[in-house]
């Protein structure tokens, strides 16, 4: 079994594999080149999106409902309907015109990644985020920034129960340490998933747009 974890970087996708020993770094342009036949993979990034008839996804909410200090790391991706917009000043036109909300430029830049992931037509990669990812598998949400060097040291300590490998010791201009380490927690999510048990956010039957996190233990 191994457990792949990919996260969006400045310098293309960031792949953590974990195989119940190590943790192992690629990076590449392409999101597909990425994805390993057998695995099970945690992608964070928005996948489905909400729309016209239902823009807002509950699975976000789930996920701050999961962060109290850290929910601002859930940010609202575009509605469906806007992700073929040319810039982002048509796109969040658009919105405001069909919702009555903009989207941010946070969001506007994930477009192409989120048109990236939309493309693959595979049962084995899932939508999830590292930091609920980290809050299902502690018991607790992250308590330090991951950009802070507590915040690192204390999502190592995580990655440490699992392996002694340290991929975000490469240093890359491209790649951002943090990057890294979201790519490492979601790998290792991703194995627990495999192997324990995975739940969807909402239940993937209902067909809704949902985030995938390992079966979460009793707190």
């Amino acid at each position: 079994m191994v457990g792949v974890g990919i996260d969006g970087a400045r310098g293309g996708w960031v792949r953590i594999t974990y195989d119940s020993i190590s943790l192992c770094l690629t990076i590449s342009e392409q999101l597909e080149d990425l994805l390993i036949d057998g695995a099970v993979h945690f992608v964070d990034m928005p996948k489905d999106l909400g729309t016209i008839e239902q823009p807002g996804r509950s699975c976000d909410a789930f996920m701050r409902s999961q962060l109290k200090q850290r929910k601002s790391s859930i940010f609202t991706p575009p509605i469906e309907e806007v992700l073929n917009e040319d810039t982002y000043e048509a796109a969040s036109l658009k919105s405001r015109e069909l919702i009555g909300k903009g989207i941010s430029k946070q969001a506007w830049n994930l477009v192409p990644r989120i048109r990236e992931f939309q493309a693959l037509d595979r049962d084995d990669v899932f939508e999830s985020h590292p930091e609920v990812c980290f809050a299902v598998m502690t018991g607790r949400e992250a308590e330090f920034s991951k950009k802070t060097e507590a915040g690192e040291a204390e999502r190592i300590e995580l990655l440490r129960r699992y392996s002694n490998s340290s991929p975000w010791k490469w240093k890359m201009s491209n790649v951002q340490v943090d990057d890294i380490i979201d790519a490492c927690i979601l790998a290792v999510a991703a194995y627990e998933a495999g192997t324990t048990g995975m739940s969807t956010y909402p239940d993937r039957s209902e067909g809704e747009p949902f985030v995938a996190v390992p079966t979460i233990k009793e707190r």
